[in-house]
């Protein structure tokens, strides 16, 4: 599990989330508290420019200087953004090889793990929010074709649409997600 590789700090600022949700004066209790991945994600990836940082991280972009001239994005929240994604595990840090004075930053495994993530954004972004046409394209470098659109499928390798997947509360579940996916299983057959 990627939350094990974590800091036992950050482990517990991941876990209440508060570290990277300000709740102000909402009243309701906070979704990033709870033990569900997708709130999970979000309190990590979730915020702006961090995914463009990742982008950059992925395009090969090393240095805070490159990032931020790539990017056009302020110093304070560039720092900002990489520190929160080396706390994470998804990026390191690490003296430049060829100028010891520099840092680099790396994607670590969980990081480059991330890539067809991005892969899956990009490709729903083309076809909704691009009006097909984008400005980014992932290829097969051995043929130089477009990959095929990302799908999920089963153990056996079929293509699975929404209506042959269920969410069910995994073995981490706490009660009120237990709960929770009760009342959407009895909302469904009723």
């Amino acid at each position: 599990m990627l939350i094990a590789t974590y800091s036992a700090e950050y482990r517990k600022r991941l876990q209440s989330a508060t570290y990277f949700v300000k709740l102000g004066s909402m009243s309701r209790p906070n979704v990033f508290q709870t033990n569900c991945p997708i709130a999970r994600v979000t309190a990590v990836i979730g915020e702006a420019w961090t995914l463009m940082v990742l982008r950059e991280a992925f395009l090969g972009t090393r240095h805070f200087n490159d990032f931020e001239r790539q990017l056009g994005i302020a110093r304070n929240i560039l720092s900002d953004r990489l520190k929160k994604l080396v706390e994470a595990g998804l990026m390191q840090r690490q003296p430049s090889a060829t100028d010891k004075r520099a840092v680099e930053y790396r994607l670590t495994e969980p990081g480059r793990a991330l890539y067809p993530v991005l892969i899956g954004l990009t490709q729903w972004a083309s076809q909704y929010l691009c009006c097909g046409e984008s400005a980014l394209r992932f290829i097969d470098r051995a043929t130089g074709q477009d990959i095929a659109p990302l799908s999920v499928q089963s153990q056996d390798g079929r293509a699975l649409g929404l209506k042959d997947i269920a969410m069910v509360p995994g073995p981490d579940a706490d009660q009120a997600m237990e709960e929770r996916f009760e009342a959407a299983s009895r909302a469904a057959q009723g």
